[in-house]
């Protein structure tokens, strides 16, 4: 009677490998998270120029469907890049990236200029961004 014993690596070798994979994408789809536009939101959305903080929050509902222009400085972030909250002395704001497809390397603490759309929801007011600008580059 011959005994042969196979060099071939069994599936159970792949084992951790896969699980690995799965779980490196379950926290990349998570990463972040979008909240979807507004029903009526305006495809060309009126410009206001640049407006402080302070006066979106006062009256969120003015600002519904208009460009703003706001400078501040990223106070947290997403680890992904895909929405940070930006504080500029009268208060704090989420910015949302991701509705526009893109996304910023960490900078929290950097002082950034942020171009985008406010969109209210629940009576709270959102940034969804067209482009970032820090000293060094623009995003996107």
């Amino acid at each position: 009677m011959q005994i042969t014993t196979s060099t071939k690596p069994s599936n159970r070798a792949y084992l951790p490998l896969i699980l690995a994979g799965i779980l490196i994408g379950a926290v990349l789809i998570a990463g972040c998270t979008t909240q979807p536009a507004p029903a009526g939101t305006p495809s060309a959305p009126v410009s206001t120029g640049s407006v402080s903080i302070g006066e979106i929050v006062k009256d969120p509902a003015a600002y519904e469907g208009k460009e703003v222009v706001m400078k501040g400085k990223i106070t947290n972030e997403c680890g992904s890049g895909c929405w940070f909250m930006l504080e500029d002395g009268t208060g704090l704001i989420y910015v949302d990236l991701a509705p526009n497809n893109f996304a910023i390397p960490q900078l929290q603490g950097a002082t950034v200029v942020v171009k985008g759309v406010i969109h209210v929801a629940k009576g709270d007011p959102t940034l969804t961004a067209a482009t970032v600008a820090t000293g060094a580059r623009t995003y996107p």
